[in-house]
């Protein structure tokens, strides 16, 4: 991934985030400031902890969120960021070694390193398969996970590959140029485009909305997954980059331009608050209970706790 040079319930089902929003349910505020070395750039939830790809740092860091502590590192190479958890793995984006990294949680070993024909934007699991983009080439990159090969390249005409999301029985990417995302279905690997706003680099996937954030636009669109047309467009900051929904069903939006986040409660499709980060906020994760963003422009991960 790159790059920077009323209460409700939610489950996981089938790798889609299902939400049972009733509305927004109180402010969101900074609980915790974790260090994780020069320019963490993207993290994901998983097998206990969160784990966090520092790009400055060529590391695969590990958090404990009981103490938001740094339990754990493991030297990846130059430039890692994007980071998917499945089949008992960890797997990283190697985008300075155009490769895809497979990590050990156990051992906090590096247990194989994917070589790629480009550099690696972002990676995500689902379908029983790990899915990675080359934004230069076009192609996104579906990987088995029992013979770390790449099983199958879906070429994109046009289109710039760039941070993916698994739900629903497709794999959504967004695009560093352009005015276009793209739905994979997971099935057929067959791809379809839905057209949104200027520069869609990232995509957060629920049951019953796809949220892009169009980092030219600054703006964020709602695609509805069974039409796979745009329902809302919302003003967000500046440089809009991937969501990440809360417990409750509203939208954490990090903008990398003006060091903000906006919360977007899906129920009138407005922003209702916005919260100071760190410098350069990039993906944000949801990952228990929580939002966790990282600070690409410094070496935090910040912490948003919903009450």
């Amino acid at each position: 991934m790159r790059r920077i040079v009323a209460f409700c319930s939610s489950i996981v089902v089938a790798g889609v985030i299902v939400v049972a929003a009733v509305g927004a349910s109180g402010s969101a505020q900074v609980v915790a400031r974790i260090d994780t070395g020069l320019g963490p750039c993207s993290e994901t939830g998983g097998l206990g902890s969160v784990w966090v790809g520092v790009g400055g740092a060529g590391t695969l860091v590990r958090i404990d969120p009981a103490t938001n502590a740094v339990t754990g590192t493991v030297d990846v190479g130059v430039g890692p960021c994007g980071v998917a958890i499945g089949a008992g793995s960890v797997w990283v984006d190697g985008y300075g070694t155009s490769s895809v990294i497979r990590v050990d949680p156990a051992r906090m070993k590096l247990t194989k390193r994917i070589p790629m024909r480009d550099r690696i934007w972002d990676v995500t699991y689902g379908a029983g398969a790990v899915w990675a983009t080359e934004p230069y080439r076009g192609y996104v990159d579906r990987i088995n996970p029992k013979t770390n090969k790449v099983g199958r390249r879906i070429h994109i005409k046009n289109f710039g590959p760039a941070n993916l999301r698994y739900g629903g029985g497709a794999v959504w990417v967004g695009s560093t140029f352009g005015r276009r995302v793209v739905r994979i279905d997971a099935r057929t690997n067959r791809a379809t485009t839905v057209r949104v706003g200027d520069t869609p680099r990232s995509v957060a996937v629920t049951s019953s909305a796809i949220w892009v954030s169009n980092n030219r636009s600054n703006t964020v669109s709602r695609i509805d997954p069974k039409t796979r047309k745009v329902v809302a467009t919302i003003h967000v900051g500046q440089g809009p980059e991937n969501a990440a929904i809360g417990i409750d069903g509203t939208v954490f939006v990090p903008n990398v331009g003006d060091d903000t986040v906006s919360r977007i409660d899906p129920a009138t499709n407005k922003v209702i608050q916005t919260i100071a980060v760190g410098i350069r906020p990039f993906p944000a994760a949801s990952a228990f209970d929580d939002i966790w963003v990282p600070s690409a422009g410094g070496t935090e991960v910040y912490r948003l706790h919903i009450g």
